[in-house]
């Protein structure tokens, strides 16, 4: 019996690939390239923090004449060396 450890249910993980398949018909961004987005996003980002790429969560939206992107990261600990 684990108590202090939340998991995941077949729900929540079936809701958070919907929003990426969402988020990718949004951004008009081929499924391949929005892939390579956000592996290129951690590469980048794995240089000075650690964190785990499981809850890493990724939005574009438009809004009439320009698009956003939110890139939520949840930071676990800051390197202090860099490669």
């Amino acid at each position: 019996m684990n108590l202090f450890r939340i998991t995941k249910g077949t729900s929540a993980i079936a809701e958070e690939r919907l929003k990426l398949i969402l988020v990718q018909d949004r951004s008009l961004l081929p499924p391949a390239k929005f892939e390579q987005m956000k592996e290129d996003i951690v590469d980048i980002m794995s240089n000075y923090f650690d964190f785990n790429t499981a809850d890493i969560v990724i939005n574009i939206q438009r809004e009439s004449k320009k698009t956003l992107l939110e890139a939520i990261i949840p930071v676990l600990s800051v390197k202090r060396k860099t490669r």
